[in-house]
């Protein structure tokens, strides 16, 4: 299966992959055995994807498999990161407690994945509508009263020749500019236009860096995850930079791992990237001298997640006014002209 298919199947069936990790945990903390609670997953699971996963898991552990090598196949549901958290659980037995924090971990970023969507969906729609209603406006009002102004001859004031002029350039530009913004559209979202979507998207004021400080708080929550199940801190590091979701943001992750893996210290690695916030690097620090630094990296995700909840509020609350007031203003001057070539066309009648 491709890559691009699998980070799509993943996608898709990152509720289902949750529930089915809660589940589990739930099943292993009642002290039911491994085998069975796949077993019993596979009858009840209601996505029949991971009921046939479920089944197979039990079928091969009664077989004598180990969890490890069972997924060491399995590309579907648990990526790189996940295999190596369960597979240091299983040394350890420490099994219940892998699978309850790798559910944590998906579930926050999932949580985080709809704050996201959160923040785009809702301004976007607010501009789509206002403007289709200027092309509504521009495009089937405005041309009916201009052809009435001039059969009558009505002196126009300037904004009534503005309107008439933006009027007239969409009705006659309108269908090729649709079509270019279109093509764009489609580039961007295509696999081709990824990293210029991503560059654009990094570079924006506020969301960028709302999106940067998110993606940062993956990595921190993620390798404080490892770290506390004993993946030595190099290992660690390279998955966690393939937790970021943005290209130039893994390649810098693993240029982090690349200098502590020759023996750079993790704080100043972090620093240098300019990733980072300042509270980040100084609770990493504060992680280095005491030797908890799953402790503190978790912190440091807390940290990034309230101030990123608080971003993500007063972007809202600022860009809700903008596209309103820029709207209203520009249906006001719209009103404003056909009012008055209304009035002159009156006037001109009397």
């Amino acid at each position: 299966m491709k890559k691009a298919e699998l980070q799509q199947m993943r996608s898709i069936e990152s509720g289902q992959l949750i529930l089915f990790l809660q589940q589990l945990n739930l099943l292993l903390e009642a002290g039911v055995a491994l085998e069975r609670s796949f077993r019993s997953i596979g009858r009840d699971a209601n996505s029949k994807i991971f009921a046939a996963f479920a089944t197979k898991v039990a079928e091969e552990l009664e077989k004598g498999s180990t969890l490890p090598e069972i997924l060491d196949h399995e590309e579907r549901f648990f990526n790189t990161f996940d295999k190596t958290l369960i597979k240091s659980c299983w040394r350890t037995g420490r099994l219940s407690e892998g699978f309850s924090q790798l559910y944590d971990h998906h579930k926050k970023r999932l949580d985080l994945s709809e704050q996201m969507k959160g923040v785009f969906i809702y301004p976007c729609i607010l501009t789509i509508s206002a403007f289709a209603s200027f092309i509504i406006l521009f495009t089937v009002v405005v041309p009916r009263f201009e052809v009435m102004a001039i059969q009558n001859k009505v002196e126009l004031s300037g904004i009534s020749n503005l309107v008439f002029y933006l009027s007239g350039f969409l009705t006659q530009h309108g269908l090729a500019l649709g079509i270019f913004i279109l093509i764009i559209s489609l580039l961007l979202l295509s696999p081709l236009g990824k990293n210029l979507r991503q560059r654009l998207l990094l570079g924006m004021p506020v969301l960028g860096l709302i999106i940067k400080s998110s993606e940062v708080g993956k990595w921190c929550r993620g390798l404080a995850l490892l770290l506390r199940h004993d993946i030595p801190i190099q290992e660690a590091l390279y998955l966690s930079a393939d937790l970021y979701s943005f290209n130039e943001m893994k390649k810098l992750g693993r240029v982090l791992a690349a200098q502590v893996e020759q023996g750079g210290n993790l704080t100043t690695a972090m620093a240098e990237t300019g990733l980072f916030p300042d509270a980040a690097i100084q609770l990493s620090r504060t992680g280095g001298e005491t030797g908890k630094y799953d402790i503190m990296l978790d912190k440091a995700a807390d940290f990034l997640s309230a101030d990123n909840s608080r971003k993500v509020k007063s972007l809202m609350a600022f860009v809700e006014p903008v596209v309103i007031l820029f709207a209203g203003t520009v249906i006001a001057l719209i009103i404003f002209a056909l009012i008055s070539v209304t009035m002159s066309l009156n006037a001109s009648f009397m």
